[in-house]
């Protein structure tokens, strides 16, 4: 345990890159299990007519609106939740709060509608021509799309949103 204070301390981006990644994994599974429910209540509701609408195509068969509403949903309170702990824990930013939040909404909206919706609701259609289940399907393509924004997310956050003025 020593030596890994020892690394940590040394290496002060390593310790937020692990603080990131904590709080991230803890927002991503909020995220997931919000996106599990959602899509799972959401169709069986009959929230399910088949979307194809902008770059956004969800067939019936893939969960269609319910899904769409599911990944929605779930991107922004997971999100949320990343913003908060990231910007006062993680990074102990100094940046103006308001800026730094319309920067990571704006972020945020490219990650979640590029890589959630748009990249999600592809690998969705897609999977489900080849997983029987599209509650399966929808919680693998949401869990792609989650990794690629947590890896894109960092350098942006620690280097431009989030920086601290020592």
């Amino acid at each position: 345990m020593a030596r890994v204070k020892e690394f940590f301390s040394k290496n002060p981006t390593a310790w937020e890159f692990a603080k990131y990644t904590i709080f991230s994994v803890i927002g991503g599974l909020l995220e997931l299990v919000v996106f599990m429910i959602l899509n799972s209540v959401l169709p069986q509701k009959g929230i399910n007519r088949p979307i194809n609408w902008f770059i956004f195509v969800y067939p019936a068969e893939a969960g269609g609106l319910g899904a769409f509403i599911a990944f929605i949903v779930s991107s922004v309170i997971g999100q949320a939740m990343k913003f908060i702990t990231n910007f006062k824990k993680t990074f102990k930013s100094t940046n103006n709060i308001f800026l730094s939040a319309v920067g990571f909404a704006v972020m945020a909206v490219i990650i979640v509608v590029g890589l959630n919706l748009y990249v999600g609701g592809l690998l969705n259609k897609e999977l489900c021509k080849v997983i029987a289940n599209a509650d399966i399907a929808g919680l693998i393509a949401k869990t792609i799309a989650q990794v690629t924004g947590f890896l894109l997310i960092f350098p942006v956050n620690k280097f431009i949103l989030m920086r601290r003025k020592d």
